[in-house]
């Protein structure tokens, strides 16, 4: 019977809080392996290790299907997982630990200095592999690999979780599935591209930035 509960009210595995006392952010190098790891350039892997805080500056372009300002602006007073300026906008990313996890924080701005704000939290789940934890509680179980040296994150499965509350999403419930790619530029950039394709709608979100690395990488 307290197993029957449970199932009801909690689904899916639960996430691992990380000290990262060892100096150094080694979650993606446990999820793909050695060799996958040792296949991304220098710089992709120094990004994904570090646990001092980071900012990378620069634009990203967004576009966003009629189907995607829906999820959008519908999500947006349940904590704003998805951007909802669509156009080439200048973009902040603020990289460090929190609670557990890796925590990107992205910042677009938008006219009239208007800003607007997504935020998400890497984490190691207990079956060794890799929640990404947005505000709201809205949440992707994700695939990681290495493709021709491109980081890639590829959602698996969709949660809504509070507490000790975890409700599993079907993808058509969802703006799709999520795939973002993070691949290396030389001389100190990177590019960061976005895309949630629904099984009905088609590709409702994409997105494409480059960003720089903080100055103290590049002396």
């Amino acid at each position: 019977m307290a197993q029957a509960v449970t199932r009801w009210y909690w689904s899916g595995p639960r996430a691992i809080a990380e000290s990262f006392d060892h100096g150094r952010n080694d979650t993606i190098l446990r999820i793909i392996g050695a060799r996958a790891w040792l296949s991304l350039p220098e710089p992709v892997r120094t990004r994904f290790e570090r646990v001092s805080p980071a900012t990378y500056e620069g634009e990203a372009e967004t576009r966003l299907s009629i189907v995607g300002r829906m999820f959008a602006w519908a999500l947006l007073p349940f904590g704003a997982p998805m951007p909802v300026l669509a156009g080439r906008r200048k973009t902040i990313v603020h990289v460090g630990m929190k609670d557990g996890g890796m925590s990107w924080a992205r910042t677009y701005r938008g006219p009239a200095g208007f800003s607007f704000h997504v935020r998400s939290i890497k984490r190691l789940s207990e079956d060794g592999r890799l929640f990404e934890c947005c505000a709201g509680g809205w949440t992707m179980l994700l695939d990681v690999f290495a493709d021709q040296g491109s980081l890639v994150f590829r959602a698996r499965r969709f949660f809504w979780r509070q507490g000790g509350i975890s409700i599993p999403l079907p993808v058509w419930m969802t703006p799709g599935v999520a795939e973002v790619r993070h691949t290396e530029l030389g001389a100190g950039t990177f590019r960061f591209t976005l895309s949630f394709d629904h099984p009905w709608f088609g590709q409702t979100v994409w997105q494409d930035g480059v960003f720089h690395d903080p100055q103290e990488n590049n002396r």
